[in-house]
């Protein structure tokens, strides 16, 4: 009998926060003093819940961008609104994109295992954020045109000149973002929930240098091997020791020799005097 699919009440939690950020700054409205679009913000909550949970959380995110637009372009009305009235164009393109986001991601983390943990899925994570801004222009403005173009908007021509533009503005500033926020909060994301190990190290070799148990080079300092003395190391440090010691005490006797030849030359030098006078 088939089990049934359990769902944690972290993965709950996760999913609300991103269909928030998504719903927040698609249907509300938001002040634009950059004049480019905010649809990098539920991207981004697309990106990481394909990168951090999964290929089932990134289409609940994918499809819950899509809706949003959807719903967006009819409480929302602009001149562009009646391009996304249809599901092809506002709905399609946003399901698409953790589907590339994920493989993407997957893909260059097993190409990657070799690197630890972070490096790996910052690496990984800063290619599959690419991938994803260009499945979402790319679809988006290709579904435009395929139903739009040569279409009067107000005093807008839908034509390669207006898809130009938006090329220069909103895909060069969304693949900025977007490529520069998404590895490191994906990174986070993972090894705070325990899906990535932290590369500790480095840190700990720093530690270890700061703390003289290492030289710079790495090398260990009186013996020291990872936290174990080696034998023969610890062998020639106390030689060396025994050896100082030897050469301290041979100082000493050396020293206790030379009073000694002092002293007995002293009474030598006396005892002839002392012979004469009992003579005399």
């Amino acid at each position: 009998m088939a089990k049934g699919i359990k769902i944690k009440t972290r993965d709950i939690a996760i999913a609300a926060v991103f269909l928030s950020l998504i719903l927040i700054f698609v249907l509300v409205p938001m002040p634009n003093p950059l004049g480019v679009s905010m649809a990098f913000i539920p991207l981004l909550a697309v990106i990481l819940a394909a990168d951090v949970q999964g290929l089932g959380m990134g289409l609940f995110t994918g499809v819950a961008f899509g809706f949003a637009s959807l719903i967006n372009a009819f409480i929302n009305p602009t001149l562009m609104a009646p391009m996304f009235y249809n599901p092809l164009v506002s709905i399609v393109p946003r399901a698409i994109i953790p589907v590339t986001t994920y493989f993407t991601f997957k893909g260059m983390k097993n190409l990657l295992n070799k690197r630890s943990d972070e490096a790996g899925t910052f690496i990984a994570a800063t290619i599959s954020a690419i991938v994803a801004v260009c499945t979402n222009t790319g679809l988006v403005l290709s579904m435009m045109a395929a139903f739009n173009f040569g279409k009067v908007f107000g005093s807008t021509v839908i034509n390669a000149a207006f898809f130009g533009g938006l090329l220069g503005i909103n895909f060069l500033f969304e693949i900025s973002i977007c490529a520069f926020i998404a590895p490191v909060v994906t990174v986070a994301l993972r090894v705070a929930l325990g899906l990535d190990k932290r590369d500790r190290k480095a840190a700990d070799a720093g530690l270890r240098v700061a703390l003289g148990l290492d030289k710079p080079d790495g090398q260990p300092v009186d013996g020291e091997s990872d936290g174990e003395g080696d034998p023969t190391a610890t062998e020639g440090a106390q030689i060396i020791s025994e050896s100082a010691e030897g050469e301290e005490s041979s100082s000493a006797h050396d020293d206790t020799q030379d009073v000694f030849k002092e002293s007995k030359g002293f009474i030598d030098e006396q005892s002839p005097s002392s012979g004469d006078e009992k003579k005399e």
